[in-house]
């Protein structure tokens, strides 16, 4: 049997045309250069203003603290007990901190003020890019977000600073992200926030938050769900507070630190972030964003789940309780106003967006940043500390002598600590007021106020004082006393000598 192969012809006149090439898939970057060109302008140019204008202003009192005890760790090790101040020298110092500090001195140890400079611009960013994201995700549109953005800025300026908490800013909005998609549709991505959990807890003491987010998330499914989420809620409520225990100190002295800062702290009340958000100049944009919020978020309520309030709720009692939250409260707001706007100020019928367009600016936007970011390692370092006059340093270093110790306020002490490391033990006390006790805050408000009899009692056997002449000063008082004089005199800073010591 002959077994014939045909040959099958399309019909005559129909002409073949070769089949279209498959599109070749985009890359995510390309895509969102493409498609959310409003972002990516809005975050590159926050980036690029963040890199030209900030870098001397976020230098403040924690970043010092911060380069300070990441050196001790690097140097020292892990600390137990304080070693740096005369009031605190004994106390236990359980450095909850440590990661983010050793990370922010190896900043500065690899690249100065400029590669500090960038990685606070990186993280902040971030932070904002991952609300963004997550707010787009959970069906805001694009210009939702514009809207938002600056009171959102604006409410908290002090939070992008050099400080531990910058590097927690990611990982929040992520923790935000995470939960506020798991209380839409459970997914086993939920157990994701215990590695973040874990993180957080070794880089800020916020982290109690993030824990009790997870709690807030459990709780929530369990009511939703009428207790048949049991299995997988329960686990969540009980783990997370856990979570945040997992460090180098170990459950029991890290619980400790957790009690002594947030049931009953020595300086509540005391220290100007732990102030209640009376109205004020420093807290006028928080409520400007609270009252831009809660209308919109009662507008758009039926775009938001019950999880959603309770964070938004949960976070403004935080903000008005301490100014230190207002914060959180206000990347919560950045992650859901936007959705309970949801696309309401987009255009009715969407255009095709100029792609070729938007990815150039994009890559223009991306250059001008690095241009911008690779810039700053031409500048000199005393660009960046424009605010901190290196006269008061090169002053205290050319009259100190062997065994002399140096009053400082606060706001001074740890970046005196960081410029004349050999003060180490010498200073009377800095900005770790964990470790100090009740007795230690009345004189120290005692002095300040000038309030009672022996208010100086606290400068005594001090050869060396620093007064800050930004609070009620004290120079006439102590340049009353015989021999006093000052060797350096500024408009915040005044330094003086006295003739003699005794050990304080």
């Amino acid at each position: 049997m002959t077994t014939l192969a045909v040959e099958e012809r399309p019909p005559a006149g129909t002409d073949l045309a070769p089949a279209p090439e498959p599109a070749r898939p985009r890359s995510r970057v390309r895509r969102i250069a493409e498609e959310e060109h409003i972002l990516v302008v809005l975050l590159a140019g926050f980036g690029l203003i963040f890199l030209l204008v900030f870098p001397p202003a976020i230098l403040v009192n924690d970043s010092w603290l911060n380069l300070m005890a990441g050196r001790e760790v690097w140097e020292n090790g892990l600390p137990s007990v304080d070693e740096i101040t005369v009031y605190g020298l004994g106390s236990t110092w359980t450095d909850q901190q440590w990661l983010a500090q050793l990370v922010i001195y190896g900043a500065h140890v690899a690249g100065g003020h400029a590669l500090l400079s960038i990685l606070t611009a990186t993280s902040v960013v971030a932070a904002f890019s991952i609300a963004a994201t997550a707010s787009r995700s959970l069906g805001a549109g694009p210009r939702s977000i514009w809207v938002l953005f600056l009171p959102v800025l604006m409410a908290a300026p002090w939070g992008w600073s050099v400080r531990a908490q910058m590097l927690a800013l990611p990982l929040y909005t992520g923790m935000l992200w995470l939960l506020a998609s798991e209380a839409r549709r459970p997914t086993r991505r939920v157990w994701l926030a215990f590695a973040l959990l874990v993180v957080w807890a070794n880089v800020h003491g916020s982290v109690s938050l993030g824990a009790l987010l997870v709690v807030l998330l459990a709780a929530y499914e369990l009511l939703r769900s009428r207790g048949s989420s049991w299995r997988r809620s329960v686990p969540l409520a009980l783990l997370a507070p856990l979570a945040t225990l997992v460090t180098p100190y170990g459950p029991v002295d890290t619980a400790r630190y957790y009690h002594l800062l947030l049931v009953d702290p020595p300086f509540a009340g005391r220290v100007t972030e732990w102030h209640w958000a009376e109205p004020a100049v420093n807290t006028l944009f928080f409520y400007v964003l609270t009252a831009i919020t809660i209308p919109l978020v009662v507008w758009g309520r039926r775009r938001l789940t019950l999880f959603d309030f309770a964070v938004l709720a949960l976070t403004f009692v935080g903000a008005v309780t301490a100014i230190r939250g207002i914060v959180w409260f206000a990347l919560a707001c950045m992650v859901f106003a936007p959705v309970a706007i949801g696309r309401s100020l987009e255009r009715r019928k969407p255009v095709e967006p100029l792609r070729r367009l938007n990815v150039a600016i994009s890559a223009v936007l991306a250059a001008a940043l690095l241009a911008v970011a690779g810039s700053l390692f031409l500048r000199d370092e005393s660009w960046f500390e424009e605010y901190w006059p290196r006269e008061v340093p090169e002053a205290v270093r050319a009259e100190l002598q062997p065994g002399d110790t140096v009053f400082a306020p606060d706001r001074f002490s740890d970046w005196l600590l960081w410029k004349i490391p050999e003060l180490r033990g010498r200073v009377a006390y800095d900005v770790r007021f964990e470790l100090y006790d009740r007795a230690f805050f009345d004189r120290l408000a005692h002095y300040n106020g000038e309030a009672g009899e022996d208010w100086k009692s606290f400068a005594d056997g001090y050869r060396i004082v620093l007064v800050d002449e930004t609070r009620r000063s004290h120079t006439a008082d102590f340049l009353a006393e015989p021999g006093v004089r000052a060797v350096y005199r500024g408009e915040e800073i005044t330094v003086l000598l006295r003739p003699s010591s005794s050990s304080p």
